[in-house]
């Protein structure tokens, strides 16, 4: 398990996203609306999740875009389950 781990980029890339979430900031949305194009479904979700926490109107319009062209429907719902929280 922990060699996957170390061998797969998505899961750094996943620890990114909460960590990004745990800072609070803003200025992060940019780097999450990046994450929202990943070819990985897991980076994804949790990127989607992570824009629903920090919130905003940026974060906003970001999980609003991607919806539409998410073909994951684990993103689909963590997009919806973000913009949820939001309103």
């Amino acid at each position: 398990m922990m060699y996957n781990y170390i061998k797969e980029k998505k899961y750094f890339q996943r620890n990114a996203a909460i960590a990004l979430w745990n800072l609070g900031d803003s200025a992060n949305v940019s780097d999450l609306a990046t994450a929202m194009k990943d070819t990985e479904e897991l980076v994804r979700g949790y990127a989607a999740w992570a824009l629903g926490k920090i919130g905003g109107r940026s974060a906003k319009q970001i999980l609003e875009e991607n919806m539409s062209r998410e073909t994951s429907e684990s993103v689909k719902t963590e997009i919806r389950e973000a913009l949820q929280k939001m309103i």
